[in-house]
């Protein structure tokens, strides 16, 4: 996994004035893919996956805190320099005053603590001033609750404060570590975090909350970063660990990739990983709960250079990275530079880089080019050579059609970067925002939620009447609950709540959702930590004389229906080489009833669910990665990463294997067989079929293209791309063939 740029934010003509203006806060959307951005006096929101920028409101004043309000659509809740609280709606295009201070001569700056914290359960906003003895607690809408002042139950400096994300529940951070737990109606005290007296802490720096599990993150200004298990009265430590001597200033958990970000106010980044315990009983061990992930560190002058970016000498320091609450999405914001710092701080890193380029290419005489440029690339998180430049140098040659590089072309560049670093980069102040994103190759659709596209019922070129007829509904899952979206009206509702309950030690994710409109069967692929994949299958029965709806659960770690009536379906077994069928009663097409037959050779006598029969066993004859729904009778598309996608019959050519349990031998080998073939690491992510009056043909997604293929693998036209923009999702250059 590495860090990578999906695109730079455009702040350079907001506010267009004398001096220029860097962007100093950012704050995401809770559910959409809106960024909201700091910059000056003004607050500007953007779609953070195209980039475009949508409102721009001026309040006033810079705002030193500020948060989507989640109880509200478009609204963005700041604290102003001036100490004022106010409500910026980018669907009205206007701002109120929430708050006043009582004292209008009070100043407070980006740096000062300010705390504050928003809950989905209730309109208001609770905030406070760094070391006071009080929180105030005000509406989050023009007209709404007064300000009130909250006394709490310790004369103790507060020092941070943060809202539970499902309870009602608002901690309250006090100095020396203690942090207590407090209803938000009440104020009543639920429970207190804290350590005992041999670990000495300062107080909260940050607070993360985990999207599943009752596990609370809070990183200390004494560089501890410490997890809590408050799923039980008695709350308990779950893993601490010393990230630093700095205070931790920010955390977040990164929802799909399982990840725990810190940043400390020297602004160095780390990320950990989190040992999970499955089984309850056994508790785990501290020591080992936070271990340093698998990632490479951030590199600031590819960051910066990268997506059409601007170098930046010297490097600026982290100040905040603001995730996205369910999207692998973040805003770097830096630190500004001062004018002096810069002047005062150039000839040594001028020197320092010198002096590291000088004795990296001596110690590199008479080695390869190979050798030289992995020496080179070390250097490239110090702002004299990174990684990126050197990329860009083999990219020019390889498109010119030269050899490699030799040691003296690459000496030569290096030579002319850190010359260009001295006295001809860009300083602060920064004028764009970078929006980042972890690359992750295990899960190349971790930007998109699990949902059913509901576009593809329109089919805007096949009408010839051009009459359109739009589903009521589009689904999607969150977290163990299948969701409704009225298309109409934009409410969202709970559809089928798929688990009654999890165990509170197990972390989950549902990867895919496959609906089948013919027969309003639903088929929900979950991931599950230290466990097998599971399938749940929901069949919503329509016909009330006949009984309700009905549900299962499947180990598997794929599935798939089949057919043009969509009347069986598939389950790809954890090992990628078992398959299981199952029959839907009724609606079976005619090649299936003359082959019935074989579903009832090896039979087993247990069926899922009702009157379906299943499973009958499959076997392939080597491992596939996924498996695709088809229209075709009787066949299945399968795909292996990085190799081929394929078709198979799962009842012709069949043949019995010796053992009862390995079920219908299906060779899926490509001797004699049409397939597609796919490039090295290439990987397919969604498949769709569609019918014309010459037949069925298939829009396939990979990692690396997009292609349209006939019902017999025949491509019919793709997509290509000249260079690596960033991820397909959001660069693809599409190119009929």
């Amino acid at each position: 996994m590495e860090w990578t740029t999906l695109q730079h934010l455009d702040l350079r003509h907001v506010g267009r004035g004398v001096m220029p203006l860097q962007p100093h806060a950012a704050s995401f959307h809770p559910h959409q893919a809106l960024v909201a951005v700091a910059i000056g006096n003004y607050i500007v929101e953007f779609d953070a996956l195209t980039g475009s920028k949508i409102s721009a409101l001026d309040i006033g004043a810079p705002a030193v805190r500020m948060s989507y309000s989640p109880t509200s659509g478009h609204a963005v809740i700041a604290i102003l320099q001036d100490c004022t609280i106010r409500s910026c709606d980018f669907d009205l295009e206007q701002t109120c005053v929430l708050h006043s201070p009582e004292k209008k001569t009070e100043q407070i700056f980006s740096d000062s603590d300010v705390h504050m914290a928003l809950t989905p359960l209730q309109p208001v906003v609770f905030f406070g001033f760094h070391k006071r003895m009080s929180v105030t607690v005000v509406g989050t809408v023009e007209g709404g609750r007064t300000p009130a002042k909250v006394k709490t139950d310790l004369k103790k400096p507060i020092v941070n404060l943060a809202c539970h994300p499902r309870l009602p529940v608002l901690y309250v951070a006090y100095a020396e570590g203690l942090i207590r737990a407090y209803n938000i109606h009440t104020y009543a005290v639920h429970y207190t975090l804290q350590l005992d007296s041999t670990i000495k802490l300062i107080g909260a720096g940050a607070f993360a909350f985990h999207p599943t599990l009752e596990w609370i993150f809070i990183g200390d200004r004494r560089g501890a970063l410490v997890a809590w298990d408050v799923s039980t009265e008695r709350p308990n430590m779950i893993g601490i660990i010393q990230v630093g001597s700095q205070p931790i200033t920010s955390v977040a958990w990164l929802t799909m990739l399982r990840l725990l970000v810190t940043v400390s106010k020297d602004g160095s980044l780390h990320v950990w990983e989190t040992r999970v315990t499955v089984n309850p009983s056994i508790p785990s061990a501290q020591a080992s709960f936070f271990e340093p992930a698998a990632i490479e560190s951030i590199d600031i002058p590819r960051i910066l250079s990268q997506q059409g970016g601007e170098a930046v000498y010297p490097l600026p320091r982290i100040k905040a990275l603001e995730f996205h609450p369910k999207f692998n999405l973040a805003a770097l914001v830096f630190a500004n530079v001062t004018s002096a710092e810069t002047s005062k701080n150039k000839a040594a890193y001028s020197r320092e880089g010198r002096k590291q380029l000088f004795a990296v290419l001596q110690s590199a005489r008479g080695s390869s080019a190979s050798v030289l440029k992995e020496k080179l690339s070390t250097l490239g998180s110090s702002g004299v050579l990174a990684d990126h430049q050197l990329q860009a140098q083999l990219q020019e040659h390889r498109l010119k059609g030269q050899g490699h590089l030799t040691i003296s072309d690459i000496a030569r560049k290096a030579f002319l970067y850190s010359h260009f670093m001295e006295g001809h980069a860009k300083i602060s102040p920064i004028s764009r925002l970078p929006l980042i994103t972890v690359l992750d190759t295990k899960h190349h659709l971790k930007d998109f939620p699990v949902y059913v596209p509901f576009h593809l019922e329109l089919n805007f070129f096949n009408k010839a009447n051009r009459v359109l007829h739009y589903p009521a509904r589009a689904f999607y899952v969150d977290g163990l609950n299948l969701m409704a979206h009225n298309l109409s009206s934009g409410s969202d509702s709970i559809y089928k709540k798929l688990y009654n309950s999890i165990p509170r030690s197990v972390e989950y994710r549902a990867k895919y959702l496959i609906l089948s409109k013919k027969q309003r069967v639903f088929l929900v692929v979950f991931e599950f930590s230290g466990a097998t994949n599971e399938v749940v299958f929901y069949w919503e029965n329509t016909d009330v004389q006949t009984g309700n709806s009905k549900s299962s659960i499947i180990k598997g770690r794929d599935a798939a229906f089949i057919g043009p009536n969509e009347n069986q379906f598939a389950i790809l077994d954890d090992d990628r080489t078992g398959l299981a069928i199952y029959t839907l009663p009724g609606g079976a097409s005619q090649e299936a009833k003359d082959n019935d037959k074989v579903f009832e050779e090896n039979q087993p006598a247990e069926t899922t669910v009702g009157s379906i029969r299943g499973p009958t066993p499959f076997m392939f004859e080597t491992e596939v990665d996924r498996i695709f729904s088809t229209p075709l009778d009787l066949t299945l598309m399968f795909a292996s990463h990085g190799n081929r996608i394929g078709l198979v019959k799962l009842v012709q050519g069949y043949h019995l294997s010796t053992s009862a349990a390995n079920g219908h031998y299906i060779s899926n080998n490509s001797e004699g067989k049409k397939s597609i073939k796919l490039n090295r690491n290439e990987i397919v992510l969604q498949v769709h079929w569609q019918e014309t009056p010459r037949g069925y043909v298939a829009g396939v997604l990979t990692t690396q293209r997009v292609l349209i293929v006939s019902s017999e693998l025949d491509i019919l036209a793709g997509t290509s791309t000249k260079l690596d923009k960033g991820l397909p999702s959001i660069s693809f250059e599409i190119v009929s063939l």
